[in-house]
């Protein structure tokens, strides 16, 4: 039983030595978040591409709010604005009970939304699943 524990905990580290070059992270501002019905749905399966050039950095899929339900937007490698700051998608209970929402946005020094850029390498869908880029959840 020793014996396997180890090697779960060999394993678990190896598994977490490699991570993904990522952009400088961010917290959303107060006017990025909107009222929602209710919480988005688990994140779906996505495989990670080759990485295009050493300037890439890889941003995860994430739901996006479109009104009425949720749509999928795939991650992928792309090139940071320079300055930018990357702020991850989130999902809170307001101390009013509203659920709030805010899907994956660039942001300047400032806290000004910018414009998405362009992905260079999509994020793959595993063989066993369909994910469409408008995939949505109701």
């Amino acid at each position: 039983m020793r014996r396997w524990i180890a090697l779960l905990v060999t394993l678990s580290s190896i598994s977490g030595c490699s991570s993904l070059p990522t952009p400088a992270h961010t917290t959303h501002p107060s006017q990025a978040f909107v009222e929602v019905p209710y919480p988005p749905p688990a994140a779906l399966v996505e495989v990670v591409t080759k990485r295009p050039d050493s300037e890439s950095v890889w941003i995860d899929g994430n739901w996006v709010w479109r009104g009425r339900y949720y749509v999928w937007r795939r991650g992928g490698w792309l090139h940071a604005p320079e300055g930018a700051r990357y702020a991850d998608w989130q999902a809170y209970l307001a101390p009013d009970g509203r659920l709030l929402f805010a899907s994956g946005a660039w942001y300047d020094a400032e806290q000004r939304a910018l414009e998405t850029p362009r992905v260079l390498r999509v994020a793959r869908t595993p063989p066993n699943q369909t994910t469409l880029e408008t995939e949505v959840a109701r």
